[in-house]
């Protein structure tokens, strides 16, 4: 994860493409990790976004969302990139169509906006499996679990924790509507860990997630769910998610 990210293999569907990280199928995700460059700033990025982009994605009827990742608490060694731009796309053959139009000679106007403000490493790819579907909010807070298996473990004893109805126990316990997935590394990543849990909502729902954590109330309908161990050890990283298409 050490990269903007403007592409990552998701598991999403077209259908609810519009919402962040709720796709039922699998797709692609490209991830950018990107630096600002003199004078620019997270909320120029962002509105660039929301507004000349999402033009050119409309114009070119691109099968897109995208979104801007502003790091708050990130641990070593993914803390030097101050902003990552994430992209997701149904199929390959979207991703394919994406890439062309934004290199067009016709598109340079846009490319040059964009690198005035940013300068990102190439893209890398990653695959995600939805967990629960994710709200749409305009900005909301979001944490990335970097996972490692414990020894002995597999990604089969991983898939049979993280599930869905695990995630929907703690959203039904707390009374919140957090949304979450799963990524694994794809191309271009080399990374140090297994995978990553993707968690996400409104601000007052991903508050109550802290609290229930600092309470203990979270680790406490982790086990009334069921009495599995974690086959995993994770560190937590925070960002706020900029939603730019939706």
């Amino acid at each position: 994860m050490k990269i903007i990210i403007f592409s990552l293999m998701a598991f999403f569907s077209l259908t609810s493409f519009a919402d962040h990280h709720a796709m039922p199928e699998n797709g692609v995700v490209e991830i950018y990790e990107c630096n600002l460059n003199d004078s620019a700033s997270i909320e120029g990025v962002v509105n660039y976004g929301r507004n000349s982009f999402r033009k050119f994605v409309d114009k070119q009827k691109l099968s897109i969302n995208s979104f801007v990742w502003e790091p708050i608490a990130i641990a070593p060694p993914y803390q030097d990139a101050q902003l990552r731009w994430i992209n997701y796309f149904p199929t390959w053959a979207d991703y394919s169509k994406a890439a062309a139009a934004w290199n067009d000679s016709k598109n340079a106007d846009n490319r040059t906006a964009l690198a005035a403000m940013t300068t990102c490493n190439k893209p890398v790819f990653a695959t995600s499996m939805p967990i629960a579907q994710m709200p749409q909010d305009k900005k909301k807070p979001l944490i990335v679990g970097v996972c490692n298996l414990n020894e002995g473990a597999t990604s089969a004893d991983a898939l049979k924790y993280v599930t869905p109805g695990r995630h929907q126990n703690i959203n039904k316990v707390m009374g919140i509507k957090n949304g979450g997935m799963m990524w694994v590394p794809g191309f271009g990543l080399n990374p140090d860990f297994d995978f990553l849990q993707v968690i996400a909502g409104s601000q007052s729902d991903m508050m109550a997630l802290f609290d229930g954590v600092r309470t203990g109330k979270v680790q406490e309908a982790q086990a009334a769910y069921s009495d599995q161990s974690p086959p995993m050890s994770c560190h937590w990283d925070l960002s706020n998610s900029y939603s730019l298409l939706n």
